[in-house]
C-alpha cells in the first residue's frame, strides 16, 4: 500500500500559521506531492530576473520555516518518504504567466529558486520527472516553463509542455509498468477557473489520447482553490487546491488536502475539505 497526499495554493503572507500541514503529517503519508503556487508572489508583473529571484527566495524560505510545513518535512526526511513539488504561476513568473512568452533570463531565474527550494529530482536543467514509487509511477509535469498563452497558441500540440517534454512523457508512459501512473499537472485539465488544459485544444486532446486508455492512469492537478473528481473526458482527474488560503467573501480558511491510497487492487480518494465553522468533506470517505 502506498499514501499519498497531494495539495496546492499556499500563501504564507495571509495564511500563518498553517493547520493543514499537522493534519497530513498525522497520518504519515508515504509521498507528499505539491502541486504549485506552494508561494504566492506579491508582484506579478516582474521583468528584472534578479528582483523575482530575490522575491521567491524570500517566499520560499518563509513557507519553509512555516513550523506545521516545517514539521511535515522532518517527519517524511527522517521516515525516509518522498517529497514531490512543482511550481505553478503563482511560484514562478505570476499570475497567468507563461515562460515561453518571456525572455530566457527571467523563467530561469524564477526555475533556479524553486530547485534551490524544494531540490528536486531532475531531468538535466528540466524540473519535469519521473519518480518510481512501488505502486505508482508518478510524472510530474512542467506547465509552465516552455507554456505559451492560449491567446497566441492556435491548435499547437505542443503550447503546453514544449516539443521535448511531450517526447519525453510519451516515452515515459509507454515504459511505465506500475499498476498506477499518476500524471501531475499544476494546471487542471479539464475546465475549473480561468486556466486549463481545455483552453489548448491540440494539448489537451493529444493529453487525453495518451492516457484515456490506460488502465489505473490518472491526473492530479491543483490550481483552482476547491477540491473535485472529474472524468468527464474519460480521464479521471483529482484536484485539490487551497491547502493554506481564505476565503475571497468571508475569509474563511481553507484547508483543502487530498489522500490517495494506492493497493494492488484499488485506488481510495479522500478529499479533506475543511473550512473553520464547516467541517464538511466534498466528498465523504
Amino acid at each position: 500500500m502506498l499514501t499519498m497526499a497531494i495539495a496546492s495554493c499556499s500563501k504564507v503572507q495571509d495564511v500563518s500559521p498553517q493547520p493543514a500541514w499537522a493534519e497530513i503529517q498525522a497520518l504519515e503519508p508515504d509521498v507528499l506531492l505539491l502541486l504549485g503556487d506552494n508561494v504566492y508572489l506579491r508582484h506579478d508583473n516582474h521583468q528584472n530576473p534578479d528582483t523575482l529571484a530575490a522575491e521567491l527566495r524570500e517566499l520560499y524560505a518563509l513557507q519553509l520555516a512555516e513550523p506545521n510545513f516545517a514539521a511535515l518535512l522532518a517527519d517524511l526526511h527522517a521516515r525516509g518518504k518522498d517529497v514531490v513539488a512543482i511550481y505553478d504561476d503563482h511560484d514562478f513568473l505570476g499570475n497567468n504567466r507563461y515562460g515561453g512568452d518571456v525572455s530566457d533570463e527571467l523563467r530561469r531565474a524564477a526555475r533556479k529558486e524553486f530547485v534551490q527550494a524544494f531540490k528536486p529530482v531532475q531531468s538535466g536543467s528540466e524540473v519535469y520527472r519521473v519518480q518510481r514509487l512501488g505502486l505508482v509511477d508518478l510524472i510530474v509535469l512542467d506547465v509552465r516553463f516552455h507554456r505559451t498563452s492560449p491567446l497566441t497558441a492556435g491548435g499547437d500540440r505542443d503550447a503546453m509542455l514544449g516539443g521535448t517534454q511531450w517526447q519525453w512523457l510519451e516515452q515515459q508512459v509507454a515504459v511505465c509498468s506500475a499498476p498506477y501512473l499518476v500524471v501531475a499537472s499544476s494546471t487542471t485539465l479539464h475546465t475549473f477557473a480561468d486556466e486549463a488544459w481545455e483552453q489548448y485544444p491540440g494539448a489537451f486532446q493529444r493529453m487525453v489520447n495518451l492516457l484515456k486508455d490506460r488502465k489505473g492512469a490518472l491526473l492530479v492537478s491543483g490550481d483552482v482553490h476547491r477540491n473535485a473528481a472529474y472524468d468527464d473526458s474519460g480521464v479521471i482527474e483529482i484536484v485539490s487546491s487551497a491547502v493554506a488560503r481564505r476565503g475571497i467573501v468571508f475569509g474563511a480558511l481553507r484547508k483543502n488536502y487530498g489522500i490517495l491510497t494506492f493497493d494492488a487492487t484499488e485506488l481510495h480518494v479522500e478529499l479533506k475539505s475543511l473550512k473553520v465553522g464547516c467541517k464538511r468533506p466534498v466528498i465523504p470517505s
